[in-house]
Formats: structure tokens, C-alpha cells, sequence
């Protein structure tokens, strides 16, 4: 008991440790081995994805692409913009991909659908197509429809269009409908770093995706012709009515000054100076000259009166008389001196002649005194002028300088006036020198566009798609990369156990061997407990012998005399194997029996040919004995202890003190004693039995049953005092398991099967 509990300890860890297949390293060997393995999968699915690849490819209708190319100059003046008007223009950064946007908006699609009239070509117009095969039956499932069903119900569903449109909506709906396939054609895009663009056009026709491509260029240059004499016109306008408004509000403001300047009275003399600064400045200037006339004159009737009262009198005074007439006098005094003098010195003094001009002498010296006493009060006249004259300017000086300090504080005003009169006077020169500029470039730029063709596009020669060697090159390492993943992922999340490695390592349990699989094992004659006796020496034979070997070693002190086999699902091979090893060991020399614990759905009297009863149940009853139940097969000599008949509630039956006491009997008598019992995860007649006997089988179907299923089933069977002698993968692919690369995988190389009698 201490073995068995050690080992149902053992089971139990080794029922709880986690996958090891996980933490296994997937190295090239098991890739290559996997790909070969799947070599039929994947070869099938390439080549299937190329056939339908090409099939489609052959169905697809080829489309061709003209490309023609624009070349962008720079901007230089832009009239459209105010800033252009006003200030030089600057080039636009964004400007490429705003022409891009041009070249690809509906408005200039509209113009080459109008121009090339595809709203009439079935290419872009789906609508002048004939009706598919699709909407043919669309039409006449609607057409019988509508008798039973309302009309709404049938739009609702989509069986038949809402209320008909008017020609005008149907015909814009049309052009709307050409121009979004026209666009989905069209492809614009910069070549690399240039300021080139290249305009492509994809249609099924190599004329049409070349004329559409030149037409496409070509309505971008008219439109940008459009545009710039448009915009030439609006900016005309603008400024025409810009400059009737600024020759008003000059016109406004001059009035302005010219009012103000009158109701301040600031008259405006020479030179542009106010006329009242002007009559400052002349007054100032004659009173200058006043004074000094006065002072003049005062100077002189002064220097007269003391030359009058020295010594001299007139005499004195005629060298600073300038008057003409006392010059004459003295003129005249001098000749009639000099006379006199030589009348002396001729004459005496008596003499007649010297009395006379002595007389004469006298008379022009009062005339001459007479004369300068005119003079001085002359000169006392001019200088009384004098003072009135600068006392009068000195008056009017003093008057025009208070108007002054008026007229300055009014020119404040005015100043203010004149600088926004002349501000608006600027403006419209500007304006006008702006108005003069464009009307001289307006010819220019309106006939000039900042585009050209660069090159037209050319008859495409062989269709841009599909491009059939590439496609297929594409499809090609695509379904192959996908099939390998898809293999892959298929390979990792394979739950099933395909080595006995793999049972060890995830379970803890003992690999006691693989059976193989038999082909057409359901025709007669190829029954696996058949060929075990026909053909003891093939490979199944050989596998079977292996197992039981297997299980020979694996015997403790005392011999496993007792052994029950069992498996997690029906279907996975368990009763083969209880068959296979009954008659193996019995061919053997060993007393062996068969016990059919199946209860439920017994198989074992089947396979060979046994009654069902009498059987365990008729024994249980009481209804037989020991001998009457043990029913010999003459192929092998094994012996078979049936189910009987069908039981009521066999985990009862197996449960009971008979059926330990049979078992005792069973072991005294045969040197083995199998027992076919049903899945653990379906009932729990093998738990119920596997305290009783010395050792459990564990049947797994190779790469068919699920790992937890398995680790369950051992888990369940390590809950209980058995011992699990070891599990045996059950119907294994040969061919296919010798390509996994496990080690015994080798029980099936090509070089250990000549050892074997083919079966």
C-alpha cells in the first residue's frame, strides 16, 4: 500500500504541473519537420489561391493610366488678394498643395465631364449599363412582391427605389453620380521635391485615359485664365469704386479746409503762409524803415539848427544842405564873392560896380537864408511825417499782432484738416498709381497663366492594373506566409498528445507505447484483434508486444496480475487495445481472461465473437457460476467473461463484495486478467474498479484528445488508491507521426520497418 500511495501522490503532482510542451523551444528542425508535415495543406492552398488569383486576374478588365505633367511658376502677383493690390505679392508656400486641391476639386470635374459629355459614356455612368443578373431578379422579386406586400414595406427593405425623380433631379443625380466616378479615376500628386504635378487617369480605355488626362490639364489652365480675368474685373471694380469714394472724401475734406479757413479767416498769402503772419512781417518791415526815416530826419533838422545857430550860418549849413536851390544860392554867393573880391582890388570901395555887387552879394545871401529856412522847416515837417507815419505803424502792428494769436490758435484746427485732407489725398494717389499698374497688366495676366504643360500624356501601351506577374508573385507569398501562420497557429492550438514524450512531460505518467492506426480496419478480415492473429509479426503486432512489455516492466515486487484499462472519451481505442493485448499475451503461452466491465455499452463480445451472456451480471444474480461465464476464444485461447445481460445499475454491481471476490478468483486462476472498463469522464465504473485491481492502462487517441481532458482523467483517477500503470496513444498516423521528429517517432523510420512483416 505504501507503493500505491506513493504513486497516487506522484500522480496527483504530475496532474497539476503545467504543459512543459509550452516551455519547449521550437527550433528550425521542428519548423522544417512541420512544414512537410503540412506539406499536402500547404501546397493545396497555394496552389488553390493561385488559381483563383488567376482566374480573377482573367476576369478583372484592364485599366490604363495617362499621366500628363504641369509645371507651376511661381506667383508674382496675385489681384485677387486686397494685400496684392495694396503691397507687392509674395509667393504662397502652401500654393502646390492648394493647386493640387484645384486639379482635384468637383467644380473643375464638372467642367471636363461637361466638356468630354461622360455623363453618356457607360464607363462613368453606370446607369446606361444593362442591368445585372442581380437586379434582374431584384426587379421581378419586387414585381411579384407587390401584389401581396405594401409599397412602402417594399422600400423599406430595399426591393424598390422611393418615388420616381423628376428628369431635372434624375439628371443631376447622374452628374453627380459621373463626377464622383470621375474623381475616384483621377489622381494628382507633386513629382518628388519640383513644383511639377503629375495629373493620372485610370479608365478601361487606353484613348480615353489619355484624353481625359490632357483634358484635365487643360481645363486647369482655362480656369486659371477664368479666374485671373474674373479676379482682374472684381479688382477693376473694387478699385473704381475705391477711388470714386477717395476723390469724394478729398473732395469732402478740401472743403473742409477751405470753409474752416474762411470762417477763421486764415486767408492764405504767397508762399503758403497765413496772409495775416505775412502782414506781421510787412509792418514790422516798415515800421523799421519808419523809425529810421524819422530818426533821419530828426538827425538832419538837428544837424541843421546847430549849423543855423554856429558861427557860419547858411554858410555852414550849404555843405550839408543837398537841397538844389541852396546849392544854386551858394553857387551863386561863391561867384559874386569872387566878383567882389576882384572889384576890391580894382575899385575902391565907393565904386559903383563894387557897391552893386556887394548889393547883389547881400540879396543872395537872404535868398539863400530864406532857402535854408525852408529847408529847416522842411525837414521839421518830414520829421513830424515820420513820427505819425511810426506811431500809425507802430498801431496797425500792435492790431494785426492780436489777430495773429487768434489765427494761431485757429491753425491748430486747420492743421489738423489739412494733414487728413492730404492722408486722403495720398491714399488715392496710391490708389490710383496701384489702378495704373493693373490696367497696364491686366492684358498680360489675363492671357498669361502660372501653369503650363509640361508634356501631354501619351497612349498608355499596356494597362497599369492589374499587373498580373506581380499580383500573382504577391498572392503567391502571401498565401503561402498565410497558410504557414495558419499551420502554425493550427499546431500550437492543437490540444492533442501525439508523442509519448509529450504524455510524460505534461502528465507524469509512463508512456507505454503507441498502437498504430489500421487502414480499412472496418473491412472484413482488417480488424486490428484480427491482424494481431493473422499477422503477429507486422507492425501493429510489434506495437501491441510493445506495450505489454512495457507493462511487464513496470511490475513492482509483485507481479500486475490485475489490469484495467480505461480511457477519457468512447471511440478512443480501448477495447481494441484490451482485445489486442488479451489474445497477444494468450498467444504468448499466458493463461489470460478478458473481462467485459463495460456494463453499458459492452464491445468486447462483439470483436470476438462471444455470446453476451451468460456473463457478470447473471454471475452477480446468482444465476451462474465462475465456469459458465468464461467463454474460450479458440483464435487465441485467451479467455472472455461477457457483460450478460443488460444491468439495472452496474456501478452497484461492480462496487459489490463479488465483484472483488471474482477478481481474487480470476487472479489465482490466469497469470493475467484484463478489464475493459467504460470512459472515466462519462460514468464512474472505472474509479469504482481501479481500487481493486493492481494496476490501470490509460488509453489517449493520438493528437485527438484534448490534453486537460487527459490530465482530468488521470487527476480523477489519482483521487482514488490505484495505481496508473501508464498511458498508451491509441490509432497513431503512422506516416504522419514519423514526420513530427520525436523520439519514437524512430518505432516507425523506414530502416526498423524492414524488421517488420507489412500488414
Amino acid at each position: 500500500m505504501n507503493y500505491f500511495s506513493d504513486m497516487t501522490r506522484v500522480t496527483r503532482e504530475a496532474t497539476r504541473a503545467p504543459l512543459a510542451l509550452t516551455e519547449r523551444v521550437f527550433d528550425l528542425g521542428d519548423f522544417l519537420r512541420l512544414l512537410n508535415r503540412r506539406r499536402p495543406l500547404i501546397l493545396g492552398f497555394v496552389a488553390a489561391s493561385l488559381l483563383i488569383a488567376y482566374l480573377v486576374l482573367q476576369w478583372m478588365t484592364p485599366i490604363y493610366t495617362g499621366t500628363a505633367e504641369l509645371f507651376l511658376e511661381k506667383t508674382q502677383t496675385n489681384i485677387t488678394d486686397i494685400k496684392a493690390v495694396l503691397t507687392e505679392a509674395v509667393d504662397d508656400p502652401t500654393g502646390l498643395s492648394s493647386e493640387i486641391e484645384v486639379l482635384r476639386s468637383r467644380g473643375l470635374a464638372d467642367k471636363v465631364v461637361d466638356k468630354l459629355r461622360l455623363t453618356e459614356d457607360p464607363e462613368f455612368n453606370k446607369a446606361l449599363l444593362a442591368p445585372s443578373p442581380i437586379e434582374r431578379a431584384r426587379q421581378r422579386v419586387a414585381a411579384l412582391a407587390s401584389a401581396y406586400v405594401s409599397e412602402d414595406f417594399l422600400v423599406w427593405i430595399g426591393l424598390i427605389q422611393p418615388d420616381q425623380l423628376t428628369p431635372e433631379e434624375e439628371q443631376l443625380a447622374q452628374q453627380e453620380k459621373t463626377v464622383n466616378a470621375f474623381l475616384k479615376r483621377l489622381s494628382v500628386f507633386p513629382k518628388g521635391e519640383s513644383r511639377v504635378i503629375n495629373v493620372s487617369f485610370d479608365s478601361e480605355s487606353p484613348t480615353k485615359a489619355a484624353q481625359i488626362a490632357n483634358a484635365v490639364a487643360d481645363a486647369y489652365i482655362l480656369d486659371q485664365l477664368d479666374q485671373r480675368y474674373e479676379a482682374t474685373r472684381r479688382a477693376n471694380e473694387w478699385l473704381g469704386s475705391k477711388l470714386d469714394d477717395l476723390r469724394t472724401k478729398v473732395a469732402r475734406s478740401d472743403g473742409a479746409v477751405e470753409s474752416y479757413r474762411q470762417r477763421a479767416g486764415l486767408i492764405q498769402g504767397g508762399q503758403g503762409s497765413l496772409l495775416v503772419s505775412q502782414q506781421v512781417t510787412d509792418l514790422n518791415s516798415q515800421l523799421i524803415i519808419a523809425r529810421t526815416e524819422r530818426a533821419a530826419a530828426e538827425a538832419r533838422l538837428s544837424q541843421v539848427r546847430q549849423l543855423v545857430r554856429a558861427q557860419g550860418g547858411a554858410d555852414a549849413a550849404r555843405d550839408v544842405l543837398s537841397s538844389p536851390i541852396v546849392q544854386a544860392l551858394s553857387a551863386q554867393e561863391t561867384e559874386v564873392k569872387r566878383k567882389l573880391a576882384e572889384l576890391e582890388q580894382e575899385y575902391g570901395e565907393r565904386h559903383p560896380r563894387l557897391i552893386n555887387v556887394k548889393a547883389e552879394l547881400r540879396d543872395v545871401r537872404a535868398k539863400l537864408n530864406a532857402e535854408v529856412g525852408k529847408v529847416v522847416r522842411t525837414l521839421e515837417n518830414e520829421v513830424a511825417v515820420a513820427q505819425a507815419r511810426e506811431a500809425a505803424l507802430a498801431q496797425s502792428l500792435r492790431q494785426v499782432e492780436g489777430r495773429v494769436s487768434q489765427a494761431n490758435t485757429a491753425s491748430v484746427q486747420l492743421r489738423a484738416l489739412e494733414r487728413e485732407a492730404n492722408a486722403d489725398k495720398q491714399l488715392l494717389e496710391l490708389f490710383l498709381n496701384r489702378a495704373e499698374q493693373i490696367n497696364a497688366q491686366t492684358d498680360l495676366a489675363i492671357h498669361q497663366s502660372n501653369a503650363r504643360i509640361l508634356s501631354k500624356a501619351t497612349l498608355p501601351h499596356a494597362p497599369s492594373s492589374p499587373q498580373k506577374a506581380l499580383m500573382m508573385a504577391v498572392i503567391l507569398v502571401a498565401s503561402t506566409l498565410f497558410v504557414i501562420l495558419a499551420v502554425l497557429v493550427i499546431e500550437f492550438l492543437h490540444r492533442g498528445f501525439r508523442s509519448g514524450e509529450q504524455i510524460e512531460e505534461m502528465t507524469g505518467v509512463r508512456a507505454l507505447g503507441l498502437i498504430p492506426a489500421i487502414k480499412n480496419s472496418r473491412r472484413k478480415g482488417r480488424q486490428p484483434e484480427l491482424v494481431l492473429v493473422k499477422q503477429p509479426q507486422s507492425l501493429f503486432g510489434e506495437a501491441v508486444r510493445s506495450v505489454y512489455t512495457s507493462i511487464l516492466f513496470s511490475q513492482t515486487q509483485e507481479p500486475l496480475k490485475t489490469i484495467l484499462i480505461t480511457s477519457s472519451y468512447p471511440k478512443e481505442g480501448k477495447t481494441t487495445l484490451a482485445v489486442c493485448l488479451a489474445r497477444m499475451c494468450a498467444l504468448s503461452g499466458k493463461r489470460t481472461v478478458l473481462v467485459e466491465a463495460d456494463l453499458r455499452k459492452p464491445q468486447v463480445h462483439r470483436r470476438i465473437s462471444a455470446p453476451q451472456g451468460p456473463g457478470l451480471v447473471e454471475y452477480f444474480l446468482g444465476e451462474a457460476e465462475l465456469s459458465q461465464i468464461l467463454h474460450y476464444d479458440e483464435v487465441s485461447g485467451a479467455y472472455v467473461i461477457p457483460c450478460g445481460k443488460a444491468s439495472v445499475d452496474a456501478s452497484k454491481l461492480l462496487d459489490s463484495p463479488e465483484m472483488s471476490r471474482l477478481l481474487a478468483s480470476l487472479a489465482a486462476q490466469f497469470d493475467l486478467v484484463l478489464l475493459d472498463t467504460p470512459p472515466i469522464m462519462a460514468v464512474a465504473d472505472a474509479r469504482i474498479l481501479t481500487p481493486q485491481v493492481d494496476g490501470v492502462v490509460y488509453a489517449v487517441r493520438w493528437a485527438k484528445t484534448p490534453r486537460e481532458v487527459v490530465k482530468l482523467g488521470l487527476k480523477t483517477l489519482g483521487e482514488t488508491t490505484g495505481h496508473v500503470v501508464g498511458a498508451v496513444l491509441t490509432m497513431v498516423d503512422v506516416e504522419q507521426h514519423a514526420q513530427y521528429g520525436f523520439g519514437d517517432s524512430g518505432y516507425y523510420h523506414k530502416g526498423i520497418k524492414s524488421y517488420y512483416v507489412r500488414g
